[in-house]
């Protein structure tokens, strides 16, 4: 078995001029210094410094990380562990901060919620050297937008301890951060009716590599609900009669028509953004209209008639950027979706920090 020696005097060598990397730098220090004080030895974190500063006597144990420059986005990383090196790469500086803390990972440091680290327990016998679950790792980049780790924070997400739940994100090598879709901000971000949509918030997550992407359970958002009084012919039928809760009837043309002034504006609102998510109501996403025309179609094809417009909206506007809708069925149906789709057939669901308004997706 691999062992991670943390009563060396370690010394971490991070790339110039790199402040992501420098703050991944820095966690790991003292996380080696937190577990020197778990085993007894004087608690200091290691040394920090440039990659071409202050080189270390070349008989210290170095931590070398690593990141390629010239990468916009690359998740993947790779380490490996000797006595007295540890080299840390990533294929950006995002998959260097993942390289860092899947290294962690498997020091069996762990954060399963924001605001809580679970340190590994240390055999007495041990003296230091903390057991490694693998002396080296390779993961290779993930360039599909559909199989990206997200944090999807809703509306109803409690503002306080912004940071930690961001810090959580990056610690659990999570890719991108789904912010409400509402009207942009200047950063280029999202949200207007949520107390996310700070700036400070999304300085924050930029910090950290965290790509944005926007919506979440917000299908419904295109059907603004304070029309129902006077259109209720566009709103979903329910043992025939209107209802104004959970959707709308999709095979109106007047909905068609709602629907896609609705995404423009809200599109056009984001124009930064490339990954829009539109599912439906949390909880509710089978509750459809069941008036005479849209008896015709299942469930899930009435979730496809709506994204589909939407999509063609976005189409227009920004070709290239991308939409997800929610499909869990064996039987899709017999409606194509737009080429600028993809589907989940899992919604991000019951999380260990879902009582903080906090869901991964993955």
């Amino acid at each position: 078995m691999t062992n991670f020696d943390v009563s060396k005097d370690w010394v971490i060598l991070v790339p110039p001029e790199s402040a992501i990397a420098r703050k991944a730098g820095a966690d790991l220090a003292r996380i080696i210094g937190l577990l020197r004080g778990q085993a007894g030895l004087l608690p200091k974190a290691a040394v920090l410094t440039g990659a071409f500063q202050n080189a270390p006597d070349e008989r210290a144990p170095v931590i070398q990380l690593n990141a390629e420059p010239d990468r916009d986005f690359g998740n993947g990383f790779s380490w490996r562990l000797s006595a007295n090196r540890l080299e840390i790469s990533g294929h950006s500086v995002k998959g260097l901060c993942n390289g860092v803390y899947d290294f962690l990972a498997a020091l069996r440091v762990r954060w399963p919620r924001p605001g809580r680290e679970e340190l590994p327990f240390l055999p007495a016998s041990m003296s230091g050297a903390y057991p490694l679950e693998s002396p080296a790792v390779y993961w290779p980049s993930e360039t599909d937008p559909a199989k990206r780790r997200r944090l999807v924070i809703t509306r109803e997400t409690p503002p306080k301890n912004r940071k930690q739940a961001l810090l959580w994100a990056v610690r659990n090598r999570i890719d991108a951060l789904v912010l409400p879709l509402g009207k942009g901000v200047p950063l280029g971000g999202v949200l207007s009716s949520s107390p996310w949509n700070q700036e400070q918030v999304l300085s924050m997550a930029k910090d950290y590599a965290l790509t944005f992407e926007a919506g979440g359970w917000e299908l419904s958002i295109l059907v603004p609900r304070k029309i129902f009084p006077f259109h209720r012919d566009v709103f979903r039928m329910e043992t025939g009669r209107r209802v104004k809760d959970h959707h709308f009837c999709p095979t109106n043309p007047d909905t068609i028509a709602i629907i896609k002034r609705e995404a423009e504006r809200r599109f056009r609102e984001n124009p930064k953004i490339t990954v829009f998510h539109l599912w439906p109501d949390r909880k509710h996403e089978f509750a459809w209209c069941s008036c005479p025309t849209c008896r015709a179609f299942t469930r899930e094809e009435q979730i496809r008639i709506a994204v589909n417009t939407a999509a063609d909206v976005l189409a227009e506007i920004a070709p290239g950027s991308l939409v997800s809708y929610y499909g869990n069925t064996s039987d899709p149906g017999s409606i194509p979706v737009r080429r600028n789709m993809f589907g989940l057939r899992i919604l991000p669901g019951e999380t260990g920090a879902e009582e903080e308004g906090l869901f991964l997706a993955e």
